[in-house]
């Protein structure tokens, strides 16, 4: 029988023999193992085995970058992190992500496509159709993003869609069409409060669903924008697979917005044919690879409707709210796209793509401190890269941010917005620390499509109304960025923030 005292002893014994035994573990994880595999990445350590550093990468994944690259001695080699039980490789040199670029067979983009995909609901059977290639050596999937690039690169194909843009954000961007929720309150017959988040939203969803879909998809479902914009808000619960009842209404949007485009390839396509060439282009590639089910069609098409509208409004948002928070800057800008103007009121793209510095380098400056982009890939055979090797099946991720704050390319003020930044010094662009888009043969398509957006959308209010900031004290403050959301693009403003905007139109029109 156990006396007394070896009964109080046996929990004690336990907790040193598990005490013992998490030191033997954390002393062969992070000190010894690293001295036998010094060409293997630097691991960050952590303290709880397999959750790693969840909890940290799903609150500020970029912060957790930052503090990761400097605790590990800031060198810009290529280090690891675990979350969840998966080792991570993050890629944060310039020199780094040209060799990733590079090495695109050892590293590829497939499997990230195939898993982001996969969450859309698409199935293996249907995915293996994607990716299989044909004698040319090319599988659906690259003809697609060849298609694209047709479509969305400078050319005929994104003249027409220019063309489309134009015309519906002009008609937006109208007295008349000021109204409905993006109003907060009117101020007698000619001004009225308007959110301007709101409006950004309103105006460049619209008018790009309606540029590539038609009208007869908000036809169909006119509540679509509204539930595309939870599902946007909360769609990175997806990427990290939350479960339902954790992301119910983010799965609930998402399911809406998949019928919606159920129902719209349940249209005859003669009342479709006001799509654009790439959506119509999509569906008949899909029914030629057998993909006829509306469960595997249409979140296609609710991929390709999100890719186009998920950044664009933001970048909007935050151009906008730069410039009514400083009068001398919005003064000076709208003063530069004057002369975009012909008589009679019609809008010239050319002069504001190549006339207007300013305007350039404030799109530039706010998409650098705004966009949290995050390149990902899969490692599918042992490479090296920079002096690090890397082993098969693991995730590497390229958080451009790391690059896009470095002092010793952007300045000593690299974390503060400069409007004239780019202006000042026009080489940035071509930096290979400045990757808005990513790189390689996986850039962004839409990038030329994106600044068009823009562009139309900042010229045409600032040519037509005149703004100013409403409220006073805590309400004219400038909004906070939602940085600790891993989005993966443009950051939208923290729950609640907004730009709250007196508009009154120009007198001239």
């Amino acid at each position: 029988m156990l006396s007394e005292e070896r009964i109080r002893f046996v929990p004690f014994s336990i907790c040193i023999t598990g005490l013992a035994a998490w030191l033997a573990w954390w002393a062969w994880r992070f000190v010894v193992e690293p001295a036998l595999r010094p060409e293997a990445p630097r691991e960050l350590p952590y303290l709880i085995p397999v959750v790693g550093h969840a909890r940290s990468m799903f609150m500020d994944s970029n912060g957790l970058f930052s503090y990761a690259r400097e605790y590990l001695g800031n060198s810009r080699q290529v280090f690891s992190l675990t979350v969840m039980g998966q080792e991570l490789y993050i890629a944060t040199s310039p020199k780094d992500v040209l060799s990733v670029y590079k090495n695109s067979k050892a590293i590829g983009f497939n499997p990230v496509i195939r898993q982001l995909l996969g969450t859309f609901g698409l199935r293996p059977a249907t995915l293996d159709k994607m990716f299989v290639e044909n004698t040319n050596g090319k599988s659906w999937m690259d003809i697609s993003h060849g298609n694209l690039k047709l479509q969305m690169h400078p050319g005929n194909k994104l003249d027409e869609l220019q063309a489309e843009f134009h015309g519906n954000i002009d008609n937006w961007m109208r007295w008349s069409r000021l109204s409905g929720p993006v109003v907060l309150s009117a101020v007698g017959e000619d001004e009225k409060v308007v959110s301007l988040y709101k409006w950004c939203s309103q105006v460049l969803v619209d008018s790009a669903t309606r540029a590539f879909f038609g009208d007869s998809l908000l036809e169909l479902d006119p509540d679509l924008l509204k539930t595309f914009f939870i599902f946007d808000e909360q769609s990175w619960k997806l990427n990290y697979h939350y479960p339902y009842f954790a992301a119910k209404d983010m799965y609930n949007a998402k399911s809406k917005c998949e019928t919606a485009f159920a129902n719209y390839l349940a249209l005859p396509k003669e009342q479709r044919k006001d799509a654009s060439w790439i959506a119509q282009t999509l569906e008949e590639s899909m029914d030629g690879l057998g993909v006829l089910e509306d469960s595997q069609a249409s979140p296609m098409l609710f991929v390709l409707f999100r890719v186009i509208n998920t950044n664009a409004y933001r970048l909007c948002f935050w151009c906008l709210s730069y410039l009514i928070h400083d009068v001398s800057l919005l003064e000076e800008l709208t003063a530069e796209i004057q002369p975009a103007f012909q008589s009679g009121g019609s809008l010239s793209m050319p002069y504001l793509l190549n006339d207007c510095p300013l305007l350039a380098s404030l799109y530039e400056e706010t998409f650098r401190i705004s966009n949290y982009p995050i390149g990902a890939r899969v490692v599918t055979s042992q490479v090296t890269v920079g002096r690090k090797h890397l082993r098969p099946d693991k995730q590497l991720l390229m958080p451009y941010a790391q690059m896009h704050f470095d002092p010793e390319v952007f300045g000593s003020n690299a974390n503060e917005f400069d409007a004239k930044r780019f202006l000042r010094n026009k080489n940035l662009t071509r930096s290979t620390s400045y990757r808005l888009f990513g790189g390689g043969s996986t850039q962004c398509p839409g990038r030329f499509l994106a600044r068009r957006e823009v562009y139309l959308f900042l010229a045409l209010l600032l040519f037509r109304f005149d703004i100013t900031l409403e409220g006073d004290g805590e309400k004219r403050r400038f909004p906070k960025m939602d940085a600790k959301i891993p989005s993966g693009g443009v950051m939208g403003p923290v729950a609640g923030e907004d730009v709250i905007l007196g508009v009154k139109p120009k007198k001239q029109h």
